[in-house]
């Protein structure tokens, strides 16, 4: 191939960010924004209304393992299209019924399913395909969607609902955004490279330094349901990424009664944790550079240690201004988890069963974000503070640090592979 020459693989990346920002963006991002208008039509406590959110998060748990299954096998442009089909199509629904449990119906199957068909588990699987060499870094950006999503359209569904109403503006996004899915799915997505591509030696072949050391071209390993749960690895990724899961959401959804607890405004809180959020964006970046050049557990190390690091400095309450440099400065912990975890699972499962693994660990994960905020809760309704939690949280932090720690590449002796060409070969490289 010609040195130098544009790699498609960028333009799956763009593409695949696009997609997974907005099918979270306007679907977990803009969930509250619905909470008033919604609830005051239908005369309804915030927490019914609440169970919503419940049912959406348990069809993604739901939904996971299937379409990581159905992107292994089948063409991941097919599924991008169907689900942003989906998606428009529950929303202009959504905007036009008036029965609740057709409502709740929605929520937990079409449109979870949808959302994790063209969002982070489906960008995810894509992008681990098209890059090997930079796939920390490729990652690390993919990442950046659902922040960058929420960003966009959390202002916007206010203006629609301000000035149409939340009937109308869940039919606009019902729409425009599909249209915009599909345009993109269209132009951008692409299920898996091919040898011929421009720049396709650069991303997948060994340098002249990894062939002077013996590292050579090998296929990578079909793993099964069974056989990652066998794996001493899948459980070891998904107890330690799990419990550093739970923490971080246990946290944000609790750091704003947190600091005001404190002492501090409303708005002196909306400072930090914009402050923090940008941080987290910076953190995504970091990691996804770090996953290309340093070992991956040592990468986790330092994402873990800097949460919990983060929870000392809660617990101490230090002053204003060293609060604020903490959440600026380890806020980076919020943001490396979802790209040390990808990153991960790629290094010791490859990206041919890449779906099926992100798909089967997230039925295990899941469990832990919902644990950990149900605990962060019952904590301050027994005790008026959230330090002893944070306490806890610290301790499950080095727990994750240890079990990660312990992770050990598997060699490919999966037999189907001296029969079967790799859609996808890579060098295997521990990373170092």
């Amino acid at each position: 191939m010609k040195p130098g020459a544009f790699y498609p693989g960028w333009s799956v990346l763009a593409g695949s960010f696009v997609c997974a920002a907005i099918a979270v963006g306007f679907s977990s991002y803009i969930f509250g924004m619905f909470t008033v208008p919604v609830t005051e039509e239908f005369g309804i406590s915030r927490a019914t209304y609440n169970n919503g959110m419940i049912g959406l998060m348990l069809g993604n748990v739901l939904a996971s393992p299937l379409l990581g299954r159905l992107l292994d096998r089948i063409s991941a442009r097919a599924i991008f299209i169907f689900s942003a089909v989906m998606f428009g199509v529950s929303m202009v629904v959504l905007s036009r019924t008036s029965s609740l449990p057709l409502m709740l119906f929605i929520l937990t199957i079409p449109l979870s399913f949808a959302t994790s068909g063209c969002g982070v588990l489906a960008a995810n699987t894509v992008v681990v395909r098209w890059f090997r060499r930079r796939r920390g870094r490729a990652l690390g950006v993919v990442a950046l969607s659902t922040s960058v999503g929420g960003f966009i359209s959390q202002p916007l569904t206010a203006f629609l609902i301000d000035t149409f109403g939340w009937r109308d503006a869940l039919l606009m996004i019902g729409v425009v955004p599909t249209a915009i899915l599909l345009l993109i799915i269209l132009l951008a997505i692409r299920s898996r490279p091919s040898d011929t591509l421009p720049g396709y030696d650069d991303e997948f072949l060994p340098t002249a330094s990894e062939t002077a050391e013996g590292k050579t071209l090998e296929l990578e390993r079909t793993w099964t349901a069974k056989q990652l749960l066998c794996s001493r690895n899948f459980w070891l990724v998904a107890g330690g990424v799990g419990l550093l899961f739970g923490i971080d959401q246990a946290v944000l959804v609790s750091q704003v009664p947190y600091f005001q607890d404190v002492g501090y405004e409303l708005q002196v809180v909306g400072l930090l944790v914009a402050v923090k959020t940008i941080s987290a964006i910076g953190g995504k970046l970091l990691v996804g550079y770090l996953a290309d050049k340093v070992d991956l557990r040592w990468v986790f190390t330092y994402v873990a240690g800097c949460n919990a690091l983060l929870l000392s400095i809660y617990i101490l309450q230090p002053s204003f201004w060293l609060l604020m440099l903490a959440v600026a400065l380890l806020g980076v912990a919020v943001g490396g988890v979802f790209p040390a975890w990808s990153t991960i699972m790629a290094w010791l499962f490859g990206a041919r069963s890449y779906g099926t693994v992100m798909g089967m660990m997230a039925i295990i994960m899941q469990p832990f974000a919902v644990v950990a905020m149900r605990f962060i809760g019952e904590v301050y309704d027994h005790t008026g503070s959230y330090v002893p939690a944070f306490g806890v949280f610290i301790a499950l932090a080095l727990t994750a640090i240890v079990l990660i720690s312990r992770l050990r590449p598997e060699p490919p002796t999966d037999p189907a592979l001296s029969a079967e060409p790799a859609g996808n070969p890579v060098v295997q490289k521990s990373p170092v």
